[in-house]
């Protein structure tokens, strides 16, 4: 892991953002005060305590007769005769009702005030600390101002607790993207790179224990990868060792047989030359698949590996009395070993063709999809065993009753399916009613 940088607690870094939060809604609140002390200047609205003043400015020199006020008066108000009878108000039967209860008893409410005049009429004045519209179109279709305030006010803040969130969101979804990308990285195993701290020390100590974790694969991948690659090379040596021996076998075994010999010794003779073309097949797969990773994949027309398949298989099946049928929908490219990919396939078809009756079929088909491309290799056999489905992939496997033949090795479908594995495809084994089943899946996004 690279040298870790200065690294904060969680917690400190949520104190971080709620302290940003409380601090942009206290800058929300003190803008909002501001623009309504603007508006208040301005004279778009009027002051809160207006409604009181143009009560008291009424009464304030105590007038023996009432006077109707003018359409700015804000309060509400009820003129009752001596009787109690409603002679004048400004408002609602329901208000000027509720206002009639104060003719003969005191209020506690300072928002109250009762005057009564020389004639005995009685004027009740419910005025209310309210800023409004000085506009008397605006107070008539418009809600009252300050509610139309204090809801610009709470969707400010929720505004800002949204962004706040948003923010904080986005900072640690950075923070957290580094383990997704280690984890895609380590599961793909490219181990060669470098973890870079977070800056959360929570974060951190987990990312370094992941660095471990990386070293450590690395290292083990490393070891392995060269214990593989030495075990490859010694086989591969060994293999071009005993291809001279068996070549030289092999000839004179042949040369002997054009010799007049009894009848026991050509038994012994062809014995010699099978088992040797038998060691030969067999040091040939290991040659294989000790060089395959040195061929380039080159881009390769899939429409034309099946065709190219059954004519180079043709003889073969011809030999055996097998008849071979292609359904071809290949389409595209794809980047291939060519030669690689070809002997793959040409053991599986062969490993089709040696466990089929005489007589029968060998289907060989394609298709394209969405997401990439299927083969199918049927043949009409008696199918694999249970533990062949598990195991015939493997390496110089060769328990399997069901498939036991003469020159079978182990290596053909273990072979086939690294190569298809190294194509970046799988290989599986299957049974249907009439035989065994190979399927190999390439996918596009390789």
């Amino acid at each position: 892991m690279e040298k870790r940088k200065r690294s904060v607690s969680l917690s400190f870094v949520l104190l971080r953002f709620a302290c940003i939060m409380l601090g942009l809604m206290l800058f929300c609140a003190l803008l909002w005060l501001a623009i309504m002390q603007l508006l208040q200047t301005t004279g778009f609205i009027y002051h809160g305590s207006l409604p009181n003043r143009q009560a008291e400015a009424m009464l304030l020199d105590h007038p023996e007769t009432f006077t109707t006020p003018g359409e700015d008066f804000l309060s509400d108000y009820a003129l009752f005769a001596a009787d109690g009878s409603l002679l004048e108000t400004n408002t609602d039967s329901k208000e000027a009702g509720r206002l009639s209860v104060f003719l003969t008893k005191d209020s506690d409410d300072p928002h109250i005030i009762r005057y009564i005049y020389a004639d005995q009429s009685t004027i009740l004045i419910h005025w209310v600390y309210q800023r409004d519209f000085t506009d008397p179109q605006l107070r008539k279709y418009l809600p009252p101002f300050e509610v139309l305030w204090w809801l610009t006010l709470f969707l400010a803040f929720i505004f800002v607790l949204l962004l706040s969130v948003l923010l904080l969101r986005r900072s640690l979804t950075s923070k957290l993207k580094l383990f997704h990308d280690i984890s895609n990285k380590i599961t793909s195993q490219e181990l060669d790179f470098a973890i870079f701290p977070a800056g959360i020390r929570e974060f951190d100590d987990a990312l370094a224990a992941m660095d471990e974790m990386r070293r450590a694969l690395y290292d083990s991948l490393t070891e392995q990868w060269r214990t593989q690659q030495q075990r490859e090379s010694e086989i591969s040596a060994l293999a071009h060792d005993l291809k001279t021996p068996l070549t030289l076998i092999g000839g004179n075994a042949e040369l002997l047989l054009c010799e007049n010999l009894p009848e026991n010794q050509n038994h012994m003779l062809h014995t010699i030359l099978e088992n040797t073309t038998r060691a030969h097949r067999y040091l040939s797969g290991l040659l294989d698949a000790s060089t395959g990773n040195k061929e380039p994949k080159i881009p390769f027309d899939l429409s034309a590996l099946l065709p190219d398949l059954v004519r180079s298989m043709e003889p073969f099946a011809g030999m055996k009395h097998i008849s071979l049928h292609m359904d071809n929908h290949l389409t595209g490219f794809y980047p291939l070993q060519k030669d690689h990919f070809s002997r793959a396939l040409s053991n599986i078809v062969q490993n089709a063709l040696e466990h089929t009756p005489p007589g029968k079929q060998v289907s060989l088909s394609g298709r394209t999809s969405d997401t990439g491309w299927e083969l199918l290799i049927c043949d009409e056999g008696m199918g694999f065993s249970p533990a062949a489905l598990r195991h015939a992939t493997e390496r110089l496997w060769r328990d399997d009753p069901a498939r036991q033949a003469d020159g079978h090795n182990g290596i053909g479908l273990w072979f086939a399916a690294e190569v298809i594995r190294s194509h970046g495809g799988t290989l599986t084994l299957e049974n249907r009613p009439q035989g065994g089943v190979v399927k190999i899946l390439l996918h596009k996004s390789f």
